[in-house]
Parts: C-alpha cells; sequence; structure tokens
C-alpha cells in the first residue's frame, strides 16, 4: 500500500476517533434537569337544598293534615324538614323574603286569605357534599287563632321562597 494511502486511512481513523470523543464529551456535557411544578387547587363553600320531593308544610289545629278547626283554641302550627348539604366546614345562611306569608283560598268566594308566620332553623354547618351528609332545616309557620277565627271555610295554599347562601 502506498505511503499516502495509509496516512489517509490513519487520518480517517483519527478523524473517527476525534468524532467518537467530540460526542461521548457532548453527551456528558447535557446533564438531567428538574424543575418544581406548583399545583392549585381551590374547595368553594357552596350549600344546596337536596330533597327528592319538594317540601309541604302543613298548618293545622287538629294534627291531621292542614286542617284547621276554627272552634278550637290556640294557634295553628306546623313544621317540615328540608334537607342541605354544604361544604365541609361551611356554615349556611337561610333566609325568606318575609316572614309573613299570604295564604289565599282560591275556591273561596272573593278569595280570601290569611297571613302565616315562616320561620326556618338550621342544623348548622355542613359536613361535606357526598351522601350521607345532608343536615335538615326546619320550615315552621304559624297561623294565629285571630287570624283563622273568622276565615271562610276552603283549602289555603301559598309559597314561601327559602334561599341558602353561600
Amino acid at each position: 500500500m502506498s505511503q499516502h494511502l495509509r496516512y489517509l486511512k490513519r487520518g480517517r481513523l483519527a478523524a473517527a476517533a476525534l468524532g467518537l470523543v467530540a460526542l461521548a464529551s457532548a453527551m456528558q456535557a447535557s446533564a438531567s434537569d428538574s424543575v418544581s411544578v406548583t399545583v392549585n387547587a381551590t374547595v368553594v363553600g357552596v350549600c344546596k337544598f337536596f330533597n327528592t320531593t319538594a317540601p309541604v308544610l302543613n298548618i293545622t289545629n287538629t294534627g291531621t293534615g292542614s286542617d284547621i278547626d276554627p272552634s278550637l283554641t290556640g294557634d295553628a302550627t306546623g313544621s317540615t324538614v328540608v334537607a342541605y348539604r354544604c361544604s365541609n366546614g361551611t356554615t349556611p345562611t337561610f333566609s325568606i323574603p318575609s316572614p309573613s306569608v299570604s295564604v289565599t283560598c282560591s275556591g273561596c268566594t272573593g278569595t280570601p286569605s290569611m297571613t302565616a308566620t315562616v320561620t326556618v332553623t338550621g342544623g348548622g354547618a355542613g359536613s361535606g357534599m357526598g351522601s350521607g351528609n345532608a343536615k335538615d332545616l326546619t320550615v315552621a309557620g304559624t297561623i294565629t287563632q285571630a287570624t283563622y277565627v273568622n276565615a271562610a271555610a276552603g283549602a289555603y295554599t301559598g309559597t314561601v321562597t327559602v334561599s341558602v347562601t353561600p
């Protein structure tokens, strides 16, 4: 083989060796790195009513349904329970537009009405929105004897809206 070919082969081998050394150096120079990522999540305070049927507040002085006997003495009263759930540790605030609710007899002559006083009493702060964490809100109503004693006979009905916040 000629001297010149030997130098070319040696040169190619040397170049290849230098390339491998450079590649190895570059691989060593590219070290791994890491970064910390902050993860945020905020559970908001929320309260919701959880009734499977619409609650009904029957006001009575006889103990039967919504019957009021005007010949009996004393106020007619009643209550119903409304289920609610709140985020764990969230304290609800309940409100009604007015404690006085008009109940009207649509089937009576002249459409007479009576006034019922409605109050709400909550069962405390929430323990979570999951099943089994429902609390009871008691909605109570009273119609005074002075209001019903001279009322026309018939079925009276009205509606009150109960709200909860947050």
